[in-house]
């Protein structure tokens, strides 16, 4: 049923859709106790900067195929980072349809300290596990990132 944990006779897949959802809101909650995600909106902004920052200007369509979300979705988040000073909206010479958008100094800033603070958080919540359960969950992660569509170059 809809909004109820995994139990031990229900399959993986069950047990994936009742931990990863509810484990990435708890990872947030911590992170947003600290002063730069105190400021931002939503984690989905974060992964606009994120995703600006670790690969450099990118047309907004792109950014929308890499968050697996709709390109209006990403107009959206655009305007609102553009409004706060953290990305600036820019031509795209190869394609006059298309808007690349780059970082300002500002987001840069904002985008690193951003992610300081959620490894941080994440480190927190890790903090408690035993080494051997540290390692078996290094082990699963690394695992399920098979699932993870692969990003075209």
């Amino acid at each position: 049923m809809p909004g109820e944990a995994a139990g031990a006779n229900d399959g993986l897949e069950a047990w994936l859709v009742a931990t990863i959802p509810p484990l990435m809101r708890h990872l947030l909650a911590h992170a947003r106790r600290r002063p730069s995600w105190g400021e931002m909106t939503t984690y989905q902004q974060y992964n606009v900067l994120r995703i600006i920052d670790g690969e450099g200007p990118m047309a907004q369509g792109e950014i929308a195929r890499r968050l697996l979300v709709s390109a209006p979705v990403v107009t959206r988040q655009a305007t609102a980072l553009a409004d706060a000073g953290l990305v600036e909206r820019q031509p795209d010479v190869a394609d006059r349809r298309s808007i690349r958008l780059a970082l300002t100094a500002k987001g840069r800033r904002r985008v690193r300290a951003m992610r300081r603070e959620l490894l941080a958080a994440a480190g927190e919540l890790l903090a408690p596990l035993p080494e051997a359960q540290r390692a078996g969950l290094a082990t699963a992660l690394e695992q399920l990132r098979v699932l993870l569509p692969s990003p075209k170059r």
